[in-house]
């Protein structure tokens, strides 16, 4: 391939009414998503909430609440009204961008303070925003319109190796042989209408290889004009059968309709300049800037690195959570808990070599350990509790965060250095397996750590 000629494509003018159209269009798809935040009290409930946080980066913290003219002030409450504002500021050209980075920054550390809420589409949202404020916001309908190619390119790539990384993570026996955990999510919707026509055998076949198939193709079938329309409608159905099995899952809702925003990418800028009458192309009104183009470059490249990096590391990437976020990997894991807890904690006290067992608790019944030690806070939402089991490597920091509020605790009782201890049970059915056991009992999960994994998490035979 020659790559110079493949950049001098790239730099080539087109006009950019496809990336200011997807712009407006994304940002009225994110005010469901910032409504969410607000009016659902997203913050509060998920962040404010919990006592125990497991942020991406230990010194992204929640900002405290403090008094001003003797008022009390929540900056997290304030910091939701800057992101809403932010969001309503896309829709305006002039501030489009500045709007863009501050949504961006806004909304990326309320997701980075808990990996317990990590969600695909979160991340989806950060990443396409960061290309938007790259991209020239000028006004689409005067003659200042033009921008290299390679910043709609750079949009439509971004999409095209999401789907594909997705189908990529699929070509596994789990998906190919078990279809799990397709056969598993369809026969837990109950409440939805046609509930026997999902859990037909053919239906499961058809919802596990047709997904697969879906997610390798449909970025390649947007860019051919043939397949093009066929491929809007696809995207169109796929999300809307998404939105109808997963609206029960809260903030679901705005992640199709930002998918379907995304069509507009893949309309030809010559067509939208035919439909707004777009003045000629006007050289002296283009500006390239080669070092963006650069930035532009290398983001992506990243962006196709990182998903594979779990095959950095040993064991499988869906058992252990190691590598799993930030790697497209949607609806691939499927974890069953052998009691209704899911994971089994006792608490010892050891002092002077003496081992003293002083509580035993799972996670469906935190809030009556809490209680015992005069912990009223120390509990975690019930998105957490799931986290915690599905992804074992927030295990260690949780063990870690109870050892610190029990030693506080304890130490008006307790005189002297004591140590506490925590280990732990966990039987796991995974893709719908037989339970086995996964946590090594005889590790004190306080003084490990994720990066230690395979010393306390057993691998997955």
């Amino acid at each position: 391939m020659d790559l110079s000629k493949l950049y001098s494509w790239l730099k080539k003018p087109i006009l950019n009414n496809s990336i200011v159209i997807f712009r407006i269009v994304f940002a009225l798809s994110l005010l469901i998503q910032t409504y969410y935040f607000i009016i659902e009290k997203f913050v509060e409930q998920n962040i404010l909430k919990p006592f125990i946080l497991f942020p991406f980066v230990d010194y992204i913290q929640p900002i405290s609440e403090f008094y001003f003219f003797h008022w009390l002030i929540n900056p997290m409450f304030i910091l939701s009204i800057i992101m809403l504002t932010a969001n309503i500021g896309m829709l305006i050209n002039k501030i489009a961008r500045i709007s863009t980075f501050i949504f961006l920054c806004c909304f990326s550390y309320f997701w980075l303070l808990d990996k317990g809420y990590f969600n695909n589409h979160y991340y989806f949202i950060s990443i396409i925003c960061f290309l938007i404020i790259l991209t020239n916001q000028n006004n689409p309908f005067n003659q200042n319109n033009y921008v290299p190619r390679i910043q709609l390119v750079a949009l439509q790539a971004m999409i095209i190796i999401i789907y594909f990384i997705a189908g990529l993570n699929k070509l596994t026996p789990y998906w190919l042989i078990d279809m799990q955990p397709v056969t598993h999510i369809l026969e837990t919707k109950h409440n939805l209408t046609g509930h026997k026509f999902l859990i037909n055998p053919i239906t499961i076949s058809m919802m596990t290889y047709g997904g697969l198939i879906y997610d390798l193709c449909i970025g390649f079938l947007l860019l051919i004009r043939p397949t093009k329309i066929f491929a809007f409608l696809l995207v169109i159905l796929f999300n809307c059968i998404n939105y109808f099995l997963f609206r029960d899952v809260g903030e679901i809702g705005a992640f199709p309709l930002i998918m379907i925003s995304t069509l507009t990418l893949f309309i030809s800028p010559k067509k939208w300049g035919e439909v707004f009458k777009i003045n000629p192309f006007n050289e002296k009104y283009f500006f390239h800037n080669p070092i963006k183009d650069l930035i532009i470059i290398s983001f992506i490249i990243i962006q196709c690195i990182i998903p594979f990096r779990h095959l950095l590391f040993s064991g499988y990437v869906d058992y252990n959570g190691i590598g799993q976020r930030f790697s497209w990997r949607m609806k691939t894991m499927y974890k069953e808990p052998h009691t209704t807890g899911g994971i089994a904690f006792d608490v010892h006290v050891k002092k002077n070599q003496n081992k003293q067992k002083i509580a035993h608790f799972n996670l469906s019944n935190i809030e009556d350990f809490s209680n015992k030690y005069d912990m009223p806070n120390m509990y975690l939402t019930n998105k957490q509790k799931t986290a915690l089991f599905y992804y074992p490597d927030m295990i260690p920091k949780f063990c870690s965060s109870v050892e610190k509020i029990l030693k506080k605790r304890l130490s008006k009782e307790i005189h002297g250095d004591f140590d506490i201890i925590i280990n732990a049970n966990c039987k796991v059915g995974f893709m719908g397996r037989s339970p086995k056991e996964t946590i090594n009992y005889n590790v004190d999960l306080t003084s490990t750590s994720s990066v230690d994994i395979k010393n306390w998490l057993y691998e997955l035979k």
